[in-house]
């Protein structure tokens, strides 16, 4: 079709319904809209709990203890001073060739910035990589909770993994190194990208090289501290994994149910349950 315009518009045949069987599509698609929407805030509730207890606790430094721990050059004392760059591993990605059929639409997920979402986990994802595609692309299959940072396009969009996936050449996969642990270079990061953009103000934050973990200021906590954190910010992060899994199933469900429920099979479909 080379255009599109109102005549053939107007000769479209479309089924109508009759108003009591719209009633009743429109009741089931708003109950699991519902429930859709209502998931999606409690996820953006339990992200902001957990990032203000990190900022609770290294931001503003009113940790359990603080009262007897003294400060020493604006930080607390045994706590080191130094770069995203020196607490982590900085792996690349790659994509593999898009003409060879038999590297795509497999099992394994395929991370890039169209995939990184508003929230802590990321789990699906636009395209899948078959073993074959992975062994032919510069990727690794990182494990799950490994920080994934998207470098361009979209940039500085950070996520965690929630299941074992590979990445493209537009983003970076981030490894802490101990005492650090995944969680708390999580949260660091997206406190340490949000001041980086601030500074960057007259300036295009366009691109994220290595080289720019160097300019993000990390804190290192006493290691005991961090344990204490990934305690206190672990319970949320599985909830928001939870409800996550419980909304892709909702949306799932929904979308199955439109073509039935448009053709009137209204009759055996019942409102979902509350999760």
């Amino acid at each position: 079709m080379l255009n599109l315009n109102t005549k053939i518009l107007s000769e479209l045949k479309v089924p109508l319904v009759p108003p009591p069987t719209q009633d009743s599509i429109a009741s089931i698609l708003s109950a699991y809209d519902g429930l859709i929407e209502n998931n999606q805030r409690r996820i953006q509730l339990l992200e902001q709990a957990a990032r203000l207890l990190y900022k609770e606790w290294f931001v503003h430094l009113r940790f359990p203890g603080h009262e007897r721990v003294k400060i020493k050059h604006g930080v607390p004392e045994g706590w080191a001073r130094t770069t995203a760059f020196d607490v982590m591993d900085v792996r690349s990605g790659g994509t593999p060739k898009t003409k060879i059929s038999d590297y795509w639409d497999g099992e394994i997920r395929f991370f890039t910035p169209k995939d990184a979402i508003d929230c802590a986990y990321a789990f699906s994802t636009e395209r899948t990589l078959t073993e074959e595609g992975l062994r032919n692309c510069n990727s690794k299959l990182y494990p799950k909770d490994t920080v994934f940072i998207t470098a361009r396009g979209t940039v500085g969009k950070i996520n965690l993994a929630q299941t074992e996936m590979a990445i493209s050449q537009s983003c970076y996969a981030l490894i802490a190194r101990p005492p650090i642990d995944q969680y708390f270079l999580y949260f660091t990061l997206i406190e340490g990208v949000e001041q980086l953009r601030s500074r960057a103000v007259g300036t295009v934050f366009d691109a994220i090289i290595s080289d720019t973990f160097k300019l993000i200021p990390f804190i290192v906590p006493d290691s005991r501290l961090i344990q204490a954190f990934a305690e206190s910010a672990l319970p949320l992060l599985q909830q928001i994994a939870g409800i996550l899994s419980a909304t892709r199933k909702l949306t799932k469900a929904r979308n199955l149910l439109l073509p039935c429920l448009m053709n009137g099979s209204t009759s055996q479909t019942r409102k979902p349950d509350r999760p």
